[in-house]
């Protein structure tokens, strides 16, 4: 048995840790992408029409459309 051994076995212990670290964070990024991604597109919407009544006149639709967005926003967190 050489010296080698126990610091071999140490290594493969770290390598499966580090492995079980990494599958852990991809499974909590995969779960939170929907969601993460889903927040930004009410916002891109909300800045959108933003913008459209800052240069135009505010109808109805834009303003269904910012109320049903906070809606949304608010039931997703």
């Amino acid at each position: 048995m050489s010296i080698l051994s126990p610091i071999r076995r140490l290594a493969r212990r770290i390598n499966r840790i580090r492995l079980a670290m990494a599958e852990s964070d991809l499974a909590f990024l995969e779960a939170r992408a929907p969601v993460v991604l889903q927040q930004q597109r009410m916002r891109v919407a909300e800045l959108r029409i933003a913008a459209v009544l800052h240069t135009h006149r505010i109808d109805a639709n834009a303003v269904r459309l910012m109320a049903e967005h906070r809606q949304k926003r608010a039931l997703l967190g």
